[in-house]
């Protein structure tokens, strides 16, 4: 009776307990939720009270301010999209290739698998012949190996040979730096792949004696031309001219009167004069023959050249370097005859 009595007694104060707790909780719950939807009220609210200062706003700035947010915004969401479509692509590569990796591994077992099935047949063939026939058998497995490998090379060999270019070998002289010519120096003509001696030195001295002896007609007119020759198939036609100068002497105007030596063309009596370029450089040539009494040391040879003969210098200055010949070229427009002046310059030999 005792027992009974005590468990009636505590069993009211266990529920009130449990009871208690039960409200706590309850209450605990009810606050979080009001506490939840009041901050997303306010969230909501702050919201929209930014917006509306943004779009009242009296000041131009900050509504300009707010376009750029706008146009950052646009510029950011197309790249994004860009850069999706982008990856969508690439994944999509990747599927197709992991595809095509796969097919192709498949093919690759199949052959491998064929391959080992005719090798076994072979192997099974082989082994019902006698000792002649698989060694006959044996030759033409290694014929037929030794084919398909040169015909690899060869394959190889002509794709190589396509992918190279053809190989030019330029002939190249020394060419030292040119020096200007003061020694002896003996000329040549070269056009139309004829090269002729210049009788230069010769028609020169004939300048300086005649040249006196014309002065006098310069009384008549201020200029005078005349010619000289022919020497050697070449004409020379030279100007004098009457230079006139004043000066103050003590007051009076004393005028001077001098003849100056203006310039001197050489014109050939024919284009045909002279040698073709390959007679030239051949043993016992009129050309040779020049050459050989000159001292390679002391000489240099210059070359009137045109352009229809630019190759042929080109083959003449390498004959002239293997025999130490000093080369001077004088290049000339088309007919244009060659000369000199009082004004011109020395050659220049390399």
């Amino acid at each position: 009776m005792g027992r009974r009595h005590i468990q009636q007694a505590e069993a009211p104060g266990q529920d009130s307990f449990l009871d208690v707790v039960a409200n706590l909780v309850g209450i605990m719950i009810i606050l979080i939720i009001v506490v939840g939807v009041a901050t997303k009220k306010a969230i909501v609210e702050a919201g929209v009270a930014s917006t509306n200062a943004a779009t009242s706003s009296d000041d131009p700035g900050s509504t300009d301010a707010g376009r750029s947010d706008v146009d950052s915004l646009d510029e950011l969401q197309s790249t994004a999209a860009a850069l999706a479509a982008d990856i969508a692509q690439t994944e999509m590569r990747l599927r197709r290739d992991q595809i095509e990796i796969a097919y192709r591994k498949a093919e690759r077992e199949r052959l491998l698998a064929g391959l080992s099935v005719a090798r076994k047949v072979i192997e099974q063939q082989r082994e019902h012949l006698n000792d002649e026939e698989k060694a006959r058998f044996d030759l033409a497995r290694q014929l037929d190996n030794a084919s398909a490998e040169f015909r690899e090379l060869s394959a190889a060999s002509e794709s190589v040979k396509r992918l190279q270019t053809p190989t030019g070998i330029i002939d190249h002289l020394p060419t030292p730096m040119a020096k200007t010519v003061f020694g002896k120096e003996i000329h040549f003509r070269l056009n139309q792949g004829r090269i002729v001696q210049v009788p230069w030195d010769e028609l020169v001295e004939k300048l300086k004696a005649d040249a006196p002896r014309k002065a006098p007609r310069l009384r008549d007119s201020t200029t005078i031309t005349e010619t000289l020759g022919p020497v050697s198939g070449f004409w020379m036609k030279y100007t004098l001219r009457l230079s006139t100068e004043t000066a103050t002497v003590r007051g009076a105007t004393v005028r001077e009167q001098r003849v100056l030596f203006d310039h001197f063309v050489m014109i050939p009596v024919s284009e045909e004069i002279g040698e073709p370029m390959r007679e030239a450089l051949q043993p016992g040539s009129e050309f040779n023959a020049t050459l050989q009494g000159l001292n390679p040391d002391r000489t240099t040879v210059t070359v009137w050249v045109y352009p229809d003969s630019f190759n042929a210098y080109r083959e003449l200055k390498q004959y002239l370097f293997g025999r130490g010949f000093l080369c001077a070229a004088r290049p000339l427009p088309a007919d244009h005859p060659l000369g000199g002046s009082p004004n011109g310059s020395r050659s220049s030999a390399q």
